[in-house]
């Protein structure tokens, strides 16, 4: 529950902070909706006016133009001025949406990628795409609302107030019923939505991961087990559908009764004050005219709260979706304070790695290894070692800045991890869905064909594409088809070649590879150990014979 609060108050706060941005443009919707207030009021009165002065005063006609003039020009004038107001709004929540989905995509960024790794991809899509697109409503239409709610029916008791205090009064009287059930039902709308949110995130991920695995799931002959759990959670998404739906037609069904009541009361008295049969208080100065323009105002009156009941909801589903796009902004970002400083080194020659009683680890009190204390300069080659599950891993996830340090520091080029470029290759490559020119820009944007196919000479791939019609502009697709896991693992290493950064990390980069492929490697950390420090895991003979210094771990803890 505290939890829940806390998350509520940081969607609250980032709300608060986007309209902050956008409070110009919102409040230029507010104006342009007064404005069409003041042409309605205008028109219903030119109505009333012109039909008392045909009935009852048997006026001619053709002295009635400057009514009927007034009364088109307000016509006219209303439709556009609420087009305006649609404009400025619909453009507040564009800007809020882009600065919103700019906020996701810059916590993505600062995120550890390890955090990435452990998150549905399904549910940082929904994140992305339909949770901030949920922001639409309430800044298109619920906040603008909820000013335009109090300020229509001001201005129109205003005018009934001019004309019959009592008919106000019943306004009045009857107006704060539809705020007051509006809040009673929204309050249980608001828990169904974060429900609602949760659901749609958790079905999109594990739909995602399903499909994701078809082959795998096709192999063990478990189709059918997937079919039935997707079916479930399509039935439990359906429940949440549905009862959110069924607190919206509520909330209708009770603003429509009591907005209906308080106008009919609103006419039996204005037909009985007409008829004679009221004769108390204001009742006798009532005319047609009077009478006609308080009952065209009236469910104008109401308009605007039925409206903003309409758009509540807009509002629970805002607040539901930056409650959880908050909390992934702040919770998830591992970037250093801002506020650290940290000196400068001008020669770049320099760059040095130090670690110092540096504990690594994923739990406090479940420390993997003793402390570690080293100094790495450009051009050395520290080789981690060690039986499976020591840390070797959690090591090189710390270095890259994935993980915090249980305690002690790590700083490269006397700056916190995360502030300098480095390069990590796991031992599963990423690759892209794109050329082999695409998968090679990704860390070296401005590398040229040349240095592509230098590289790819290196590493023993340059036949891999000059077999192929399209060369460097061959397709690979983001599973690698095709290659080998060797030719992956070069194919990754080709990319730090062409863009080397003062830091490499490497996990077990020669791991199952054949006697060829590790040649190839072995080669090209000869080539890449000058211009860089170069960290590796690694259990293979070949590869310790490059260190310059090694640390051997001790069998602890799985990592």
């Amino acid at each position: 529950m505290k939890d829940q609060q806390v998350q509520d108050k940081a969607g609250r706060f980032l709300l608060k902070q986007l309209i902050q941005k956008q409070r110009s443009r919102l409040l230029l919707a507010v104006l342009m909706g007064v404005l069409a207030t003041i042409a309605m009021i205008v028109q219903w009165y030119t109505l009333a006016q012109l039909t008392y002065n045909l009935i009852i005063q048997q006026q001619p006609f053709v002295e009635q133009y400057m009514l009927i003039l007034l009364m088109v020009l307000s016509l006219i004038l209303r439709p556009v001025l609420i087009r305006a107001q649609e404009h400025y709004s619909q453009l507040a929540s564009l800007h809020a949406r882009e600065h919103l989905r700019e906020q996701v995509l810059s916590g993505w960024r600062q995120t550890s990628a390890l955090i990435h790794s452990q998150r549905s991809p399904g549910s940082a899509a929904s994140q992305l795409i339909e949770d901030v697109e949920s922001m639409d409503g309430y800044f298109a239409r619920f906040w603008p609302q909820q000013l335009l709610a109090v300020l229509t029916p001001v201005l129109i008791l205003i005018a009934v107030f001019y004309y019959n205090w009592l008919a106000a009064l019943f306004l009045l009287v009857a107006a704060p019923l539809i705020p007051l059930f509006m809040m009673l039902i929204g309050w249980g709308a608001e828990a169904v939505n974060q429900r609602f949110f949760y659901q749609r995130q958790r079905l999109a991920g594990h739909f995602l991961d399903r499909v994701k695995y078809l082959t795998t799931l096709k192999l063990f002959a478990a189709e059918n087990e997937a079919l039935t759990e997707v079916e479930e959670r399509s039935q439990d998404y359906r429940q949440v559908v549905m009862k959110t739906l069924k607190l919206a037609f509520l909330s209708s069904a009770v603003l429509e009764f009591f907005t209906s009541v308080a106008i009919a009361s609103i006419a039996i008295y204005i037909g009985f004050a007409l008829f004679g049969s009221i004769t108390w208080g204001p009742a006798a100065d009532i005319t047609l005219f009077s009478g006609l323009f308080i009952l065209l105002l009236a469910p104008e009156f109401f308009q605007p709260l039925r409206n903003l009941s309409q758009f509540y909801h807009d509002r629970a589903a805002a607040l539901a979706a930056a409650s959880h796009i908050a909390t992934h902004l702040t919770g998830e970002n591992n970037a250093p304070p801002a506020d650290d400083v940290f000196e400068l080194t001008s020669d770049d020659s320099s760059f040095t790695l130090i670690a110092t009683e540096l504990c690594i680890g994923y739990q406090l009190g479940n420390v993997l290894q003793d402390p570690i204390n080293l100094k790495l300069n450009r051009g050395e080659c520290l080789v981690i070692n060690g039986p499976s599950g020591c840390g070797k891993t959690t090591l090189l996830h710390t270095l890259a800045g994935y993980l915090s340090p249980l305690s002690g520091k790590v700083l490269l080029n006397n700056q916190p991890m995360g502030k300098e470029a480095i390069r990590y290759l796991p031992q599963k490559p990423w690759i892209i869905n794109g050329s082999w020119a695409e998968n090679l820009a990704v860390l070296a944007p401005d590398a040229t064909k040349k240095e592509m196919h230098k590289v790819l000479n290196q590493l023993g791939l340059e036949s891999l594409i000059t077999n192929r019609n399209k060369g460097l502009a061959s397709k690979l697709n983001e599973h690698g088809e095709g290659l080998s896991g060797g030719q992956l693992q070069r194919l990754a290493l080709a990319r730090v070649l062409l863009s080397p950064a003062p830091l490499v990390l490497l996990d077990e980069p020669t791991a199952s590879l054949d006697a060829e492929s590790r040649q190839y490697v072995l080669a090209a950390l000869l080539v890449l150990k000058p211009q860089c420090i170069l960290v590796i895991s690694s259990h293979d003979t070949d590869v310790l014979a490059l260190a310059d210094h090694q640390l051997q771990f001790a069998s602890k803890e799985s990592d």
